[in-house]
């Protein structure tokens, strides 16, 4: 059967090709977030609860948690926003792409890729472009951090006899983060599809709900080694400006 999985819809903007539906994705996962956090942080209050305010409270108690963990000296409140929103944004990358997109091809309109093939929907999270952006995202807090805590003994580091370490750590993380969630979300949704090909009914959903489980997995491991590193990275630094 064929597939139009990890295929891309694409365009070119500004002479450029570019996997237009991954953009479209991203910037409505990204405005999504940003009118959805407007609309669920209006008018909380210290005493009473509610459902949304409830969801809310739980994301940052599990935000700030990590955050408060593993960055030390209590400098980990600054970093919450951004590992926040790595977090929200992995997870709904990754499950969109697990969305039932190919029921679109019953519409006259729904789009082609060049080999004639209906687009199926693709994640986000299944174009190592987004994944390696997120993963430089990542490289450039925690050096930046290191810098910040360690000034200039911390650049001097990468420069000392062993610095080779330091530059293959440089090239090692960021790889290993943009290719377990590239690799885990092109997987799910072969899975996901390949299921659906065999059996229409009920045990899709039994994958479909295991793969968004791995999505909520994928996308704490993704904030909490981004966090990780900032941590490691600010401790280093401390420890090389102590001696």
């Amino acid at each position: 059967m064929s597939s139009s999985l990890g295929v891309h819809i694409t365009s070119e903007i500004l002479g450029q090709k570019v996997h237009f539906d991954t953009l479209c994705y991203s910037w409505g996962i990204m405005g999504a977030l940003l009118f959805g956090s407007f609309i669920l942080s209006r008018n909380l209050k210290v005493d009473g609860y509610s459902a949304r305010q409830t969801i809310l409270e739980t994301v940052w108690q599990l935000i700030n948690g990590l955050t408060s963990t593993q960055i030390p000296h209590g400098k980990g409140k600054g970093f919450t926003p951004l590992i926040g929103g790595i977090f929200i944004f992995t997870l709904f990358a990754y499950w969109l792409g697990l969305m039932p997109w190919r029921v679109g091809e019953i519409f006259s309109w729904w789009p082609k890729l060049d080999n004639g093939i209906h687009w199926e929907g693709s994640s986000p999270a299944a174009d190592i472009n987004v994944t390696g952006g997120m993963a430089l995202i990542a490289l450039l807090t925690y050096m930046l951090a290191g810098i910040k805590a360690g000034g200039m003994g911390y650049i001097i580091n990468y420069f000392k006899p062993l610095g080779f370490v330091e530059w293959l750590d440089l090239l090692v993380r960021p790889l290993t983060l943009s290719l377990r969630l590239f690799a885990n979300a092109i997987a799910g949704e072969v899975l996901v599809m390949s299921i659906l090909g065999l059996v229409a009914l009920i045990l899709p959903m039994f994958a479909l709900a295991f793969e968004l489980f791995v999505g909520l997995i994928q996308a704490l491991v993704f904030s909490l080694l981004t966090t990780v590193y900032i941590g490691t990275a600010m401790a280093h630094s401390e420890h090389v400006s102590e001696h």
